[in-house]
């Protein structure tokens, strides 16, 4: 296997410093090089031919996207020679969390000369940094798959991954390379069974830690709002949290489950005769060719298929957090109407002794009311003699006056309300007690 030395044509006007490991097989062997972005392809090289060491049917890269995109120089070469497009590299897609395209050249003749794909999918794990249901502590981290293919006619692959984490970088160099199969190569989407796997395995671990954190709740002993003696202390901001983390989960195996969707009707056209009857692969071995095929279909059908089962649990995982939220709240609920139902209780018994404490009041009123009017000086005692003076009038008239007007100023009360400017004395309270925060509410809202 030759070498992977080439000669940059421009260089000199590359305005960064970025460094590309660079993983090249052929022939059964494997080689690991360094080099830089600026010089992995001369700008003399046909865009339709395979533009390294004859010998290589396989180039690994794992690019700095934005070290390309700030590099006028670097960008041409991804652009023009790898024939990437250019709305790849804008802000738009960056910011996306999943997609998938692909486009093809053909010869004269019709036939298939190369094949580029793009593809983009996140993950993301949370895991707790305690194991306990009363800790708040979440912590989570993003994974990406950022991969573009170019195939050539012959079989040969170019791959480029973009910004992966270290470990995820080692693991697809080693999914790419160490289980080939040279007739494999004949597909353009081969490598799509290996991402395909890579992304079932990183979501599944994502919706499994996700749901070992649901599951813990599930566990706790303040579940039971029978074995409660006091109100339970729910971590609800903790809930909500893996609530949002559940959310995005699921977004991302929703864009998962639809790029291997396009990916399987991408690969069927594939396989498929044009309008003219031609083929759009050409090979000296057809039966071959559609063996292989027949391989890699069955192989993205299937990773496919798991993709969606895991859409599902996470699905399911997403219900039961809603129901054990709900089920914590309705617990709350419960215990505060129990408490007020005490309440009630009590308030019933203290009525009930306020009603005694009034029927002894009435008992003693009398004897009250007597002993007051005769110890009056409308009374006098003479020689052993009581007699009564001849004002004791003013007292009964006093008396049914006062009376008469507390009887007629506590039905007056009871019947009409107090009008305060133009409005009844409950509304204006009502209102007096409610304009500043709805001002307040709105100036926020806005």
């Amino acid at each position: 296997m030759g070498s992977f030395e080439l000669k940059p044509t421009i260089s000199e006007k590359c305005t960064c410093h970025s460094i590309v490991p660079v993983t090249t097989w052929g022939g059964g062997q494997r080689s690991e090089n360094s080099i830089r972005t600026r010089d992995l392809i001369p700008f003399e090289t046909e865009m339709t031919k395979w533009p390294f060491d004859p010998e290589d049917d396989i180039i690994f890269m794992v690019v700095k996207a934005n070290d390309v995109r700030n590099c006028v120089v670097c960008g041409e070469i991804f652009i023009d020679k790898f024939r990437m497009p250019q709305f790849w590299w804008t802000d738009t897609y960056k910011r996306m969390n999943g997609y998938f395209g692909s486009e093809f050249e053909r010869n004269a003749d019709g036939v298939i000369e190369t094949y580029s794909t793009w593809s983009r999918a996140l993950i993301k794990h949370s895991e707790a940094l305690h194991k306990s249901e009363t800790h708040h502590e979440l912590q989570y981290r993003w994974l990406k798959l950022n991969i573009f293919t170019r195939w050539f006619m012959g079989g040969k692959m170019m791959i480029i991954a973009f910004d992966p984490v270290e470990t995820m970088q080692e693991k697809l160099r080693e999914l790419f390379l160490s289980r080939l199969d040279k007739e494999d190569l004949q597909d353009p989407y081969w490598p799509y069974e290996y991402i395909l796997e890579e992304l079932v395995s990183l979501q599944g671990s994502a919706i499994w830690s996700l749901r070992d954190l649901i599951r813990t709740i599930e566990l706790s002993p303040t579940r039971d709002p029978r074995t409660l003696r006091e109100k339970p202390q729910y971590n609800y901001s903790r809930m909500h949290d893996i609530a949002r983390h559940a959310i995005h989960v699921s977004e991302t195996l929703d864009l998962a489950v639809k790029l291997s969707e396009d990916l399987i009707q991408e690969h069927q056209k594939l396989i498929i005769s044009s309008s003219d009857g031609k083929p759009r692969l050409e090979t000296d071995k057809t039966q071959s060719l559609k063996q292989v095929y027949s391989n890699t279909h069955s192989r993205l059908v299937f990773f496919s298929h798991a993709l969606f089962s895991l859409r599902c649990r996470s699905s399911s995982n997403h219900q039961r957090l809603g129901n054990e939220i709900q089920l914590r709240f309705h617990t709350d609920s419960q215990y505060d109407s129990q408490v007020s139902v005490e309440i009630s209780h009590s308030a019933k018994s203290d009525g009930a002794s306020m009603r005694w404490i009034a029927i002894v009041s009435l008992i003693f009123l009398p004897a009250n009311l007597v002993s007051s009017v005769f110890s009056t000086t409308f009374f006098e005692t003479t020689n052993g003699m009581i007699s009564v003076t001849n004002d004791f009038w003013i007292y009964w008239v006093a008396l049914v006056a006062v009376t008469v007007m507390t009887l007629a100023l506590w039905f007056c009360l009871s019947r009409f309300s107090i009008q305060v400017g133009g409005m009844p004395f409950r509304r204006f309270t009502v209102w007096q007690k409610t304009e500043r925060p709805l001002e307040y509410s709105t100036h926020c809202a806005v």
